[in-house]
């Protein structure tokens, strides 16, 4: 695995959370939803006799099929990120381990934010020049085990 391959991956970390975030709030919505609006639908609202029962069955197995869509991807997403965060806690230096997850896992503040740094904070942070940061974490790159997640998956 190159070093660029690894830093793909790596930035892959936020857009899972970000889509993990988005499958949630759309599997919310979908709950919410109590009326499906299409020409074809309506018309077979005003043939049947029992008009509630059509709507309330429509909507249980779309909330179904969503559920298991969602549950699919959010089983991947999760397998990738645990991928990811397994990988860097395998770095034998702590210091490139920090700063791998300070630049791309990020850290949750009191307020349950995920807060991800600069290389400029991050040098404030570990108390290190900024160009001896940016050396830490070519070495960090380099010392990255395999990681053996399908990048593709989280497209």
């Amino acid at each position: 695995m190159t070093i660029q391959e690894k830093k793909q991956l790596l930035r892959k970390y936020a857009e899972i959370e970000e889509r993990i975030e988005q499958l949630r709030r759309s599997k919310e919505k979908c709950r919410a939803c109590d009326e499906y609006q299409s020409p074809e639908f309506e018309e077979k609202i005003r043939g049947s006799k029992d008009r509630g029962s059509i709507v309330e069955v429509t909507v249980e197995k779309r909330e179904i099929n969503w559920d298991a869509l969602i549950e699919k991807e959010l089983e991947q997403l999760c397998d990738m990120r645990i991928c990811i965060e397994k990988a860097i806690n395998r770095l034998a230096d702590l210091t490139q381990q920090r700063l791998l997850r300070l630049l791309y896992l990020g850290e949750i503040d009191e307020f349950g934010d995920r807060s991800r740094f600069s290389f400029a904070e991050i040098s404030k942070i570990l108390s290190y020049s900024e160009r001896q940061i940016f050396r830490i974490y070519k070495k960090a790159l380099i010392n990255l085990p395999e990681m053996f997640c399908d990048v593709s998956e989280c497209q």
